[in-house]
């Protein structure tokens, strides 16, 4: 294992096999946004929603995607001339992932895309317990999805943070006030046949 995932999987206390798979998404994710600070992409875009919550700010919860909004405008947006970048920058610390855009509707506005692995392999690679893992099925799938709104709210304000694993970055990110109001919208504005999620409750009232 590298010594700098060695050096992240000390922040976990793993008993349970979602245990080692919550820390190894959530190991993929810092080391996709390290991807991303390095191709520049926080120079076009800013972080925002539950896995900002959860790795900038100390929300006391898993999350699974990673989503992000442009700075200003621009439907011709793509993710895929970062998707190498991502897989380089993984794959240096020990890691396999399948980079997999989406085609985007002719209408919408969300660019998307999927980093996907093969969750046991990769569990492998963090020294998971081998005990726990018994079980575990051999084709099972982790994926982590990206999102980027290329048509963005007006007038929202950004911060830089920083993340201090696996080296030192920088990440810009909404200010918790806009973070506040994109949770209030996603409670008050989702359409009925999504339903409100229970996760933005409790990120609200966080």
């Amino acid at each position: 294992m590298h010594d700098a995932i060695r050096s992240m999987m000390d922040r976990y206390e793993c008993r349970s096999p979602n245990d080692y798979v919550n820390a190894l998404r959530e190991i993929l994710q810092d080391l996709a946004l390290l991807g991303l600070w390095r191709s520049r992409f926080f120079e076009h875009a800013a972080f925002y929603g539950g896995t900002a919550l959860r790795l900038l700010y100390g929300l006391d919860r898993y999350s699974e995607d990673l989503d992000f909004s442009l700075l200003k405008p621009k439907a011709s947006f793509s993710l895929k001339p970062f998707g190498e970048a991502l897989q380089r920058e993984i794959s240096s610390f020990g890691f396999h992932v399948e980079f997999e855009p989406r085609r985007k509707p002719r209408a919408g506005a969300i660019e998307s895309a999927f980093l996907k692995t093969n969750t046991l392999q990769q569990l492998i690679v963090i020294d998971a317990d081998q005990e726990l893992l018994r079980d575990m099925q051999p084709a099972k799938k982790l994926k982590i999805k990206l999102e980027v709104d290329t048509d963005p709210p007006g007038s929202f304000e950004t911060e830089t943070q920083f993340v201090l694993q696996p080296i030192p970055f920088s990440v810009r990110v909404y200010t918790l006030p806009n973070l506040f109001a994109g949770k209030l919208h996603a409670v008050l504005c989702r359409k009925w046949r999504t339903r409100v999620k229970g996760r933005d409750w409790y990120d609200l009232v966080w």
